[in-house]
């Protein structure tokens, strides 16, 4: 859900580049404007643009449109590579959360039992390349006078290839992970582990009118409790508890677990399955509205192309 979220904004981010980049440069001409096109505006409506630009200079010389792309082409990428970081992780022996298909992974030239999370990795590797045509299109308008100057030529082979670059890596990362398993027994054993459940044992005192403050000191007392005993926090039984404090009664022991420490968390945004549930839910809606949207403007340009 979380990385949904950031790829939705994405297209959102692509939606307002249309929208504020809709306007025609025609009629410009080299610099002054043409004493030959006197109706920008009707030609501008004929191939579908929004409106025209309101300076011939401005209009000769602007590149923000492709800054802009770069830079959303950018975040894609960053948000791409955290994705990458994330499975590459996870897919090593200390966690072993995933396994991902031997389509979008490789073998190791060495070790004949792991296997390479390629395409992640790809994914962080690529973001770099997309920064760095944004870094380099920057660099190249930051000195520049208004009107045309040949250092604008520089535009294509970033853009272009920001486009490409895209173009190779989404569907590589959607089937990456439409085809990858998840280890659900790992992935609940490290839940609890590293004294995790510590904030629940803070907020279930703050919630029976303990200040926070105190309540956060006495999940210290547990932990050090644990270190010494050499146990976790939830194999801790309800005499232990009440020990550590005696106003931690035994029906904090059912908060004392993943599953319990997860729904606990009922806010719109938490992590409760009720939760949870809401919250894809309203993603579905959302990706089914960028479905659409995506749709509807792959046919007008389509019919702007027929032109």
């Amino acid at each position: 859900a979380k990385h949904s979220h950031a790829l939705l904004r994405d297209v959102s981010r692509i939606g307002d580049w249309l929208e504020r980049n809709s306007l025609s440069p025609f009629g410009a001409s080299a610099l002054a404007g043409s004493a030959l096109q006197l109706d920008p505006e009707q030609l501008a409506e004929k191939l579908h643009f929004e409106g025209v630009l309101g300076n011939s200079i401005d209009a000769v010389s602007d590149r923000d449109f492709v800054a802009e792309a770069l830079s959303i082409f950018a975040i894609i990428g960053v948000h791409l590579s955290r994705i990458g970081e994330e499975v590459t992780i996870w897919n090593s022996t200390e966690f072993g959360w995933v396994t991902l298909d031997d389509k979008f992974s490789t073998g190791s030239s060495i070790m004949p039992q792991k296997k390479n999370p390629d395409v992640a990795e790809l994914a962080r590797g690529k973001s770099g390349r997309l920064i760095g045509n944004l870094v380099s299109m920057l660099a190249t308008m930051k000195g520049l006078a208004f009107a045309y100057n040949r250092d604008l030529q520089e535009d294509k082979e970033p853009i272009f290839d920001s486009v490409e670059t895209l173009q190779i890596l989404l569907p590589a990362i959607t089937g990456m992970i439409a085809t990858a398993k998840f280890n659900i027994d790992n992935i609940s054993k490290g839940a609890v582990s590293g004294f995790a459940l510590a904030t629940e044992v803070a907020d279930f005192l703050t919630i029976s009118g303990v200040p926070f403050a105190e309540a956060h000191d006495v999940a210290g007392q547990v932990v050090k409790f644990c270190e010494k005993a050499g146990k976790e926090i939830n194999e801790l039984n309800a005499s232990e508890l009440e020990k550590i404090d005696s106003r931690l009664k035994p029906n904090l022991m059912e908060k004392l677990n993943a599953i319990g420490a997860v729904n606990s968390r009922t806010s719109s945004i938490g992590t409760s399955i009720s939760s949870v549930t809401s919250q894809l839910s309203r993603l579905e809606t959302e990706r089914k509205t960028a479905t659409i949207w995506i749709s509807n403007a792959l046919k007008a340009f389509s019919g702007m192309m027929s032109l």
